[in-house]
């Protein structure tokens, strides 16, 4: 699991350490990855909130959105099932 978002690296820091997050932040200040993921809002600097599971191929096998996106048991759930768990 990693997180990706539109704050700067600093403010990523904090809230990882905010978190006690055990897994890697990246700063997307400029909104790249947000752009090539079309999570990016129109004439703004911040994405909007996604949450994807994607697969050893590369290929996303699973979305969650708005508040969905903020717990995350849905990807949790949904990456196992991708392991062979339930």
């Amino acid at each position: 699991m990693l997180v990706v978002s539109t704050d700067d690296l600093e403010t990523q820091r904090k809230f990882k350490a905010e978190l006690g997050a055990p897994f890697p932040f990246i700063a997307d200040p400029k909104g790249e990855l947000a752009q090539l993921y079309d999570v990016k809002t129109p004439l703004l600097t911040y994405a909007k909130r996604r949450t994807f599971v994607i697969g050893a191929d590369r290929r996303v096998t699973h979305i969650d959105e708005g508040g969905d996106a903020i717990d995350p048991e849905g990807a949790i759930r949904a990456a196992a099932k991708l392991l062979g768990g339930s």
